[in-house]
């Protein structure tokens, strides 16, 4: 006879057992899933009823439709950015009962496969998908055709699915219209063909034109294919050297800034351009105080990006404002 002490609760094993199924049938059944006859539905129904059973949110997530996981996917570049992102997201999954994992996507290979592969393993509620992923039309394609809530971080606006971001042209403009004061700008990027790098090249030619009266001639493009520590030193060099050096001098990486801030300390403080860095990471804020950098209300992108994905709300994106600061020299931003 089956019967259960008011200190004992009934598992989905004893469920299985009373109904005559196994563990993963039983689950089927209760999670409404395909594959499941009806009789056995109809079985699991009344053993659930007679055993009083209530999934609580950790049986849930075993073998059941919804796992309580929700998967963050980066990319092969800097993790300073997603990391400071998901402390916040781990908090906010914390509150929502939910948990986070987070996983790196392949250097090479079948993109698709790979995350298609995490989907069937982890079967997350959703997913929030970083650079390249993000922009990955492939990626995109296979998770709406599975109906996996997807949320995009700081992603081409121009793809499907919902997306957080700030708006990094605006960002860009308001830049220069600050600091550049219509006074020659150099933008010294890396060579990447990404969405966002090609964003960032325009908006500043765009801005620093608009700011001069005219139209790009203000502004030199000054390209680093490495994009590292000594490609910055160069061309802070060669900018140094010149009769009229830029008054600001934008790195889109953060080892390019602080290579141009070792050649720009070289020149007399009357002399030096105002730099700035378009990534907020840990060696720029600890090493570079000097340096003003973009910063991301990373808090307020994670929840909106987690609450989006566990609504199954992906709506239109959402834009936050960003702003610029520099640091005290202990990561702490200043205005």
């Amino acid at each position: 006879m089956w019967g259960f002490s008011s200190l004992t609760r009934p598992t989905i094993k004893d469920v299985a057992s009373m109904a005559g199924v196994s563990v993963m049938t039983a689950s089927r059944a209760l999670n409404n899933q395909p594959y499941v006859s009806a009789e056995a539905a109809r079985r699991v129904q009344a053993a659930v009823e007679a055993l009083g059973f209530h999934r609580n949110a950790f049986a849930r997530g075993l073998p059941s439709a919804q796992s309580f996981i929700v998967l963050m996917l980066i990319g092969q570049g800097a993790p300073d950015l997603p990391g400071q992102f998901q402390r916040h997201a781990v908090e906010r999954c914390r509150h929502l009962g939910r948990h986070l994992i987070v996983d790196r996507a392949p250097r090479d290979g079948d993109a698709v496969a790979y995350v298609e592969g995490l989907i069937d393993r982890l079967r997350p509620e959703g997913v929030l998908l970083w650079r390249p992923l993000a922009d990955d039309p492939g990626v995109l394609a296979m998770l709406a055709a599975r109906s996996i809530a997807f949320v995009r971080i700081d992603a081409d606006p121009a793809l499907s699915g919902g997306m957080v971001s700030i708006d990094h042209a605006e960002a860009v403009t308001t830049l220069v219209d600050s600091l550049g004061g219509g006074r020659a700008v150099a933008l010294v990027h890396s060579e990447s063909d990404t969405w966002l790098a090609k964003q960032r090249r325009e908006a500043v030619l765009a801005a620093a034109g608009a700011a001069a009266g005219a139209a790009t001639g203000n502004v030199r493009l000054c390209p680093a294919p490495s994009g590292d520590f000594g490609a910055g030193l160069e061309w802070g060099r060669r900018l140094a050297a010149e009769d009229e050096t830029p008054a600001l001098i934008i790195a889109d990486r953060d080892e390019l800034a602080l290579g141009l801030l070792a050649a720009i300390k070289a020149q007399p403080a009357g002399r030096r351009p105002t730099l700035v860095c378009l990534e907020d990471t840990g060696s720029v804020r600890l090493v570079a105080p000097e340096v003003v950098r973009l910063i991301q209300p990373l808090e307020a992108m994670a929840h909106a990006a987690l609450d989006m994905c566990i609504q199954h709300n992906p709506t239109a994106p959402v834009r936050f404002q960003s702003t610029f600061a520099r640091s005290n020299g202990t990561g702490d931003a200043s205005g």
